[in-house]
């Protein structure tokens, strides 16, 4: 069967263990609720063929797969079924149609939230999922446009591959789809950032070339599938703070930035 990988939730001492331990579906109603209505139908329209069906409709799909996200990561719990989180994407995909790729709203920093392997799935890509991952839109040190995959290891050791996109042609069939291929894959050793030093790269024998698809995109989420069948949901790492999470509590949503981690 597919394999998922969620980042698991940082848990916050001063958050009241009730609240901690809230159900998945209970979140998705917070999530709904907060700011937009969520209607429970048993005539619910059904998703896509490729999704699992469920029992309930909301209003907007977007707005509450982003705060559900948001949630999972500053509450500890049972996660939602894979199966309603794609009939999630799946919704959002029906509601918003082909989505035309845009540089300046995707640029920046994105950390993986939520994703689907296909059994078609590259073997690194299988065994590296249940890790912290983060994919960049961004200029690499020879000024190339790319979007920059690292996945933490530990907190000093990281697998980092750029991989080379090529944007789509304004007038084709798939205006989201982007073509790539690995650029360059390293394992890295970052010590003595303090003093300067740069990272110690050892580098990999990754390649591959495919493309990319984003299917949905705002400001602080982003949905895409892969050529092998897989997909990805992204937000902006400020969106997965616990301040971000809880704005009743002071927090918002801040803005993203426009260079890439490194």
């Amino acid at each position: 069967p597919p394999q998922t990988s969620r980042l698991a939730p940082t848990r916050n001492p001063s958050t009241p263990a009730a609240v901690e331990m809230l159900p998945a579906f209970a979140c998705l109603a917070i999530a709904a609720r907060a700011a937009r209505p969520l209607t429970i139908s048993p005539q619910a329209r059904a998703p896509a063929a490729a999704c699992s069906a469920t029992d309930f409709t909301l209003t907007d799909p977007a707005f509450a797969l982003r705060r559900y996200l948001q949630l999972r990561a500053v509450l500890a719990g049972a996660p939602m079924a894979d199966s309603t989180v794609e009939s999630l994407v799946c919704r959002i995909e029906e509601a918003t149609g082909p989505t035309p790729f845009d540089e300046r709203k995707i640029w920046g920093d994105w950390q993986l939230c939520w994703q689907k392997n296909s059994r078609e799935a590259a073997a690194s890509q299988k065994a590296l999922a249940p890790l912290p991952q983060y994919s960049n839109f961004m200029l690499d040190e020879s000024g190339v446009k790319v979007f920059r995959n690292i996945v933490a290891l530990t907190k000093r050791l990281r697998v980092v591959a750029d991989v080379e996109y090529t944007a789509p042609e304004a007038d084709c069939g798939t205006p989201g789809r982007l073509g790539s291929v690995i650029r360059r894959a390293t394992l890295e050793l970052r010590v003595g950032q303090r003093w300067g030093w740069r990272p110690i790269g050892l580098p990999l024998p990754l390649r591959g070339e495919g493309w990319l698809e984003v299917v949905y995109l705002s400001d602080g989420m982003r949905i895409t599938r892969g050529n092998r069948g897989g997909v990805f949901v992204h937000l902006r790492p400020e969106l997965l703070t616990e301040r971000a999470a809880w704005p009743a509590v002071g927090g918002g949503s801040g803005t993203h930035r426009m260079a890439g981690r490194r």
